[in-house]
């Protein structure tokens, strides 16, 4: 018994107390969630717990096997494979040629300036520039069927049309340069001791080939981590997808997240919507796993 009471004595209990708070909520409102997600994916459910006023029943992987059968919901997972791998590309890119850019700009007054005009774009909320994303694709109205109007062009149904409707969706990002990643690149580059380039240059590497030998690779920890972020960003994103084209022409532009959406709220098949989310959180562990195991197999080479 006194050594158990000298134990306690020893122990601080300011920190576990300090981030009780904390716990409590992410049990709520985070574990608690995730936890009825993937209880509810083996449910027949209606969204309510009482079975006389909804359905509420238990009915194994059956909500798997239908998914996995169901051509809209594999049609969905062809169209996010198509965003992540070209959200992927330009967040790997672009971000990283601006940030070489502005990091090559010697003044720090303007260095600082252009970083904060690439970031203040962050405050505009999303929604916005989708809906003006969506006024310039309008086939009446629109900027882009204007211009081709003064050309005497045909107009073009960019947002209405099967081929073209995923690369629309795509270009509403340009130029591509997110100020997160940018500022998440800058910090890379600046953490890279100027030594080396230095050192560079007295060996007479041209700049290209500075940043080919020495910024991109020490840079790795960026690139993954905007990778990470990058996959799991486009295996998530609905909004706008569902703010532009909701899903159409036909399936053409359907993603999980929004198959989950409508599952839930228009069929209100919560059950089902538990197992396209549990599915999607899967394969984002997955991924992450891979690409965690990726770069640290490189990193030990």
């Amino acid at each position: 018994m006194e050594s158990r009471k000298n134990i306690f004595k020893k122990v601080n209990f300011a920190p576990y107390i300090m981030i009780l708070p904390i716990m409590v909520l992410l049990a709520i409102f985070a574990f608690y969630p995730l936890a009825l997600s993937i209880i509810k994916s083996t449910y027949r459910w209606s969204g309510t717990f009482d079975n006389d006023t909804g359905i509420n029943t238990f009915i194994g992987f059956k909500n798997y096997v239908e998914l996995f059968s169901d051509k809209i919901f594999l049609e969905s997972w062809l169209n996010t494979l198509f965003f992540v791998f070209t959200g992927v590309a330009v967040n790997l890119v672009f971000p990283f040629l601006c940030a070489l850019l502005i990091f090559s700009i010697k003044n720090e007054k303007t260095s600082y300036r252009w970083r904060v005009a690439f970031v203040a774009p962050m405050v505009v909320p999303s929604m916005v520039v989708f809906l003006l994303w969506q006024f310039i694709y309008d086939v009446d109205v629109g900027v882009i069927n204007n211009v081709l109007k003064l050309l005497n062009l045909s107009k073009v149904d960019l947002l209405g049309r099967p081929e073209s409707v995923k690369w629309a969706i795509r270009f509403m990002g340009f130029p591509w340069v997110g100020g997160t990643f940018l500022l998440v690149y800058i910090a890379g580059l600046s953490s890279i001791d100027n030594s080396l380039r230095e050192a560079a240059r007295i060996d007479g590497a041209s700049p290209l080939r500075t940043i080919l030998a020495i910024d991109i690779p020490l840079s790795k920890p960026q690139f993954k981590m905007v990778l990470t972020l990058s996959v799991i960003g486009e295996i998530q994103d609905f909004v706008k997808i569902q703010t532009v084209t909701e899903g159409g022409p036909g399936y053409s532009s359907y993603v999980p997240g929004l198959y989950m959406y409508k599952m839930a709220f228009d069929s209100n098949e919560y059950g089902k919507a538990c197992a396209i989310g549990v599915t999607m959180l899967i394969v984002m562990l997955l991924v992450s796993f891979a690409i965690n195991k990726l770069f640290k197999t490189e990193s030990a080479d």
